[in-house]
């Protein structure tokens, strides 16, 4: 079972924002897999300094001066001193809150926090509620090497004050049984949206079939109520267009395999794509090489067995498919992390089939 991060940061701050730990959470990634990289030592002064420069400065923009930093990430280690497992979830959401960064992610900045106090006091009030976080990484990366990125972070007024809180406990059954007497019909209109888009699917399938597959021979009983049809029945089946070249897939090379976030495990149509590749390496007798990448996000050091493990699963799957082991030549890359300005993420995680 997943830990719940969340009870050792509100030992320190009681209210403190379930969104923005979840967020710091997704932030940390598989670091927070291993024991001695989901906590902070403080005597470390290599580990004071990833803290400082890949946290402080590139995950929460702050340009401060190295002293600032330091001291603000040492006031934190004393305040948990008494605390053996110095959480490395807890130590960044304390540090976001006392810089007022909790709106990196997703959070309310307190009002009263300002980014040069330092004290037990500044770091342990909570944050308020707010907006989930907009800010993914590749899953592979951890805390030690962020390369620098725009902050997708909204700026946004301070919220106002909750009117629910003024509410009476009378209005929340009212409101509950407005809601139930429109469930039915919600209900109704989505079984109708859900028809439509069945139907809709149906006839889009029928009206694209293959040629290959309209051209085998029906069963005679399928046949003969088109041979007695009067003369003047319009030519359904004469007007049909002729067989096109498209009845054959064509399968290019280089053919490209993506991934999702962090994973190298190939999906259903990834899979199918892999497959189509392997029977026309098979038909023309090629030999291939496979190579693959991530996004930028993340370390290297993680990065680049996670891009090895991609291109494997691919080869895999082709020596599954019938390929020859022989045929199939693993080659890195020049650069693992291929995201350039501009690529989307999800286009940079891929492995690349190419001609050899």
């Amino acid at each position: 079972m997943a830990e719940d991060w969340s009870i050792d940061v509100r030992k320190y701050v009681p209210n403190a924002d379930l969104k923005v730990i979840d967020a710091i959470v997704r932030y940390c990634g598989i670091a927070l897999q291993n024991r001695d990289s989901s906590l902070v030592s403080f005597g470390d002064a290599a580990e004071v300094g990833r803290v400082r420069e890949n946290y402080l400065k590139k995950k929460l923009g702050l340009t401060h001066s190295d002293a600032e930093l330091d001291d603000a990430i040492a006031e934190v280690g004393t305040r948990m001193k008494e605390d053996r497992t110095k959480n490395r979830v807890t130590v960044y959401y304390l540090l976001a809150e006392h810089f007022r960064k909790l709106s990196v992610f997703g959070g309310a900045d307190v009002a009263g926090i300002g980014n040069a106090a330092l004290g037990a006091g500044a770091l342990g009030v909570g944050a308020a509620a707010a907006s989930v976080a907009n800010a993914s990484t590749d899953a592979s990366a951890t805390v030690a090497d962020f390369p620098d990125r725009p902050q997708r972070v909204e700026e946004r007024p301070a919220p106002a004050a909750p009117v629910y809180a003024e509410r009476s406990a009378a209005a929340a059954p009212a409101a509950r049984g407005g809601l139930v007497r429109w469930l039915p019909w919600l209900l109704g209109l989505a079984a109708l949206a859900l028809l439509v888009w069945f139907l809709l699917g149906r006839q889009t399938a029928t009206t694209t079939a293959p040629v290959a597959e309209m051209k085998t021979a029906p069963p005679a009983a399928a046949v003969a109520p088109v041979e007695a049809a009067p003369t003047t029945a319009p030519p359904a089946i004469a007007s049909a267009p002729a067989p096109a070249t498209t009845a054959v897939a064509v399968i290019a090379l280089p053919a490209v395999v993506h991934f999702a976030l962090g994973s190298a495990a190939v999906g259903g149509d990834d899979g199918r794509a892999i497959e189509e590749a392997a029977a026309a390496i098979k038909r023309d007798n090629l030999k291939v090489a496979v190579t693959g990448y991530t996004d930028q996000t993340g370390n290297l050091a993680i990065n680049a067995p996670l891009a090895k493990q991609r291109a494997s699963a691919v080869r895999d799957r082709l020596i599954a498919a019938g390929v020859p082991a022989g045929d199939i030549e693993m080659v890195a890359p020049t650069a693992v992390e291929s995201g350039l300005a501009g690529v989307a993420d999800s286009e940079a995680r891929r492995v690349e089939i190419s001609r050899r």
